[in-house]
């Protein structure tokens, strides 16, 4: 599955544990801007941008230029900026799914007709295809409740899908 993402899901996803185990699965794509804003905390020592800045020269991560006229239409019908501008830009001519945990993100593709999942989602999908142990899963959704900005209801539907 060809699935293009932001940078917060890459990020969260590496602080979960989880983000090699996915690209090796997938093909995964960001636009420059996403890789830019990812690898940022790399001067600080930061092990999730250490770990994308890997998988993009190992291949796992493809960038991907994106079509500037897309772009343009799509920020000025939606006003959204920066790397959820290029996510979106980038799977609207190609209808890849949408890898992201951004509201206005995720109410873009909704209006485009772009599929779309969470973080949250690929650590379910992860440990339905038996990629993952149920208590790897457990973790990562942990992890993902520690370091993201979800909802408590959220987290609990999610835990209880593990079971």
């Amino acid at each position: 599955m060809a699935i293009v993402c932001d940078a917060s899901s890459i990020i969260l996803l590496a602080k979960a544990s989880a983000l090699e185990t996915f690209t090796n699965r997938n093909a995964i794509y960001i636009s420059p801007i996403v890789y830019m804003e990812v690898i940022k905390g790399k001067e600080k020592g930061r092990f999730d941008s250490l770990l994308a800045e890997k998988l993009v020269k190992n291949g796992n991560i493809k960038i991907q230029k994106l079509n500037n006229l897309v772009k343009k239409q799509i920020e000025d019908l939606f006003n959204i900026k920066k790397g959820e501008l290029e996510t979106i830009s980038l799977s609207y001519k190609t209808k890849n799914t949408v890898l992201t945990d951004d509201k206005k993100c995720l109410n873009v593709a909704k209006a485009l007709d772009i599929g779309f999942i969470t973080s949250l989602d690929v650590i379910i999908a992860l440990m339905k295809k038996r990629a993952i142990s149920k208590e790897k899963a457990k973790d990562c959704i942990e992890k993902l409740e520690q370091y993201g900005w979800y909802d408590k209801d959220l987290i609990k539907t999610y835990m209880e899908e593990i079971k």
